[in-house]
């Protein structure tokens, strides 16, 4: 079994008392419809199957056909922020000690319990057969809906603090309420999508020993059923973070985490990055072993691609307990995020990245094929056990803030394959092209499905006593008109021909209550519920 190095068998003993009261049991389900079956568990962490933990020997970003083998341990994101002098973090890694997140929606503190984790301790996994066998037959009465659709978690329970829009969905007859019985729907992306919720709120920060950052994300892993190498070897997943905990965040920071495992020889790896590609990667240090996982004569090459907006560090450390290793306490995640070694000090270009003069911002990021440029083959660096940081920011995280990012984790065969697959695919997400095509449903509670431009709307705080502001994107500057209906469906509020990219309602206006808030372009709308206290 793969455990994380300890310093000393003292600490072992320490880390196996914190182990033994951390772990619990974590539901998942497998996407699988492509050359990968990739496991998505309930709290977020990525490609680790977490149903028999602590044994973590058992990963979940299988190649099929090749015996059982796998490219990646574990993965997720990292979040982080430092407030009058306390670290603000989540940082997912194996869970070995403890746990940073959890199943489900942030909630008010008094009602998180046993029940409400057995609820939450799942994922939802759905098809785009199902979707659109629901779309033909909703209201035939021998049609029998499939349960995913039935129990999408679209709202939660707002007496429970629970965020009244949850997982998107498409309003087909715009009342803001998810109503499958009448036609509603999962809105989703690819052939077969796996939903996950969880936070960072409802326990103490165990594995980071840190304070909480009270946030909610919304997760959504998807792949397509296509015999073309890109896609069929692909795994996407978009991740929307929603600030729930009512601070201001001012220099926070994300990471996109990866402990990237090629073959059965965990300790036999380089990393390195693409900086023009916006991906880093790990691969095989033997090239004598390269059989592992392919069964072939190419290197295997296992990326994460950042498909929404540019890494601004990339780094990788080891998995040991030096100054270059696994982050412990709260400063090395911390400095982790920011882009230096567990002591503070900076990662600087060349070598090893320790010990220079000049301020790296990408680790190894040469040419590993050609051997050119600054590259870990060229060094003949000790192979060992890489764990790869990809990292975003600063930035403000304000409350009610949501912060969203799309990532692609892809194995092909060779560093040239590698830069081939994720021009065509990054290429593809960003035009809207392929199997990205805008007929597929978008990823966003829009009932307009056939735009090329999704309408995503930001609605905070909600609930509301006083003002909601809502924030949406307009970048061709057109008109629009703003619609609160009542839960009754009656117009209690509207206003025509506006401009801008936000719109204050004055919930203070209305009686306490469900609203439903519409915002109408000329050719695109969508609608959110607005709880009014």
């Amino acid at each position: 079994m793969k455990n994380t190095l300890l310093k000393s068998s003292a600490f072992a003993l320490l880390l196996a008392g914190f182990s033994a009261t951390a772990q619990t049991t974590v539901n998942s389900d497998v996407l699988d419809i492509n050359n990968i079956r990739a496991t998505i568990n309930a709290n977020g962490r990525l490609f680790g199957n977490m149903i028999d933990a602590p044994d973590m020997e058992k990963k979940g970003f299988e190649i099929k056909n090749t015996h059982g083998k796998h490219a990646v341990h574990i993965a997720g994101i990292w979040m982080g922020a430092k407030e009058t002098s306390k670290y603000h973090i989540y940082a997912p890694t194996f869970g070995q000690w403890g746990t940073d997140i959890f199943a489900g929606p942030v909630m008010k503190e008094e009602f998180y319990s046993a029940a409400e984790d057995e609820k939450w301790n799942r994922v939802w996994k759905i098809t785009k057969e199902e979707v659109k066998n629901h779309i033909a037959n909703f209201s035939n009465p021998d049609y029998s809906m499939p349960e995913v659709i039935a129990n999408w978690p679209a709202s939660g329970d707002i007496e429970k603090g629970q965020s009244p829009n949850l997982a998107p969905f498409a309003d087909a007859n715009g009342n803001g309420i998810y109503d499958p019985q009448n036609g509603d729907y999962p809105s989703i992306k690819g052939d077969e999508a796996v939903l996950f919720i969880f936070n960072d709120h409802r326990g103490e920060h165990s594995e980071s020993n840190t304070y909480k950052m009270g946030v909610e994300v919304i997760g959504l892993a998807y792949a397509f059923d296509s015999r073309v190498k890109t896609y069929n070897n692909t795994v996407f997943v978009d991740f929307t973070i929603i600030n729930r905990s009512g601070f201001d965040y001012t220099d926070a920071k994300l990471g996109v985490f990866t402990d990237i495992d090629l073959g059965s020889n965990v300790y036999d790896e380089y990393a390195g990055v693409d900086v023009k590609r916006n991906t880093y990667y790990g691969y095989n240090a033997d090239e004598s072993k390269d059989a592992e996982v392919f069964g072939k004569t190419q290197t295997p090459y296992m990326s994460v691609t950042l498909l929404t907006e540019k890494f601004n560090n990339y780094m990788t450390y080891n998995n040991d307990w030096s100054l270059t290793g696994n982050p412990y306490f709260a400063e090395d995640y911390y400095h982790y995020l920011n882009g230096y070694w567990r002591d503070g000090m900076m990662i600087t270009n060349g070598g090893i990245a320790k010990g220079g003069t000049e301020r790296c911002t990408f680790m190894y990021d040469g040419n590993p094929t050609t051997k050119t440029g600054w590259n870990e083959r060229s060094l003949e660096n000790v192979p060992g056990d890489r764990r790869g940081l990809g990292l975003v920011g600063p930035f403000d995280f304000k409350a009610g803030a949501i912060k969203k990012i799309s990532v692609a984790y892809h194995l092909a065969g060779g560093f040239d394959e590698m830069q081939k697959e994720v021009d065509r695919y990054s290429k593809d997400f960003t035009e809207n092209t392929g199997p990205f095509a805008p007929e597929a449903p978008a990823f966003a509670n829009n009932s307009d499905l056939n735009t090329s431009v999704p309408l995503d709307i930001i609605l905070y705080p909600n609930p509301a006593k006083d003002n909601a502001t809502m924030l949406f994107t307009n970048p061709d500057n057109e008109t629009f008109n703003v619609t609160v209906y009542d839960i009754a469906g009656r117009n209690v509020f509207s206003a025509a021909n506006l401009t801008g990219t936000r719109f204050e309602i004055a919930a203070n206006k209305f009686e306490r209550g469900v609203y439903v808030v519409e915002l109408a372009f000329k050719d695109r709308r969508n609608s959110m519920r607005l709880v009014v206290q």
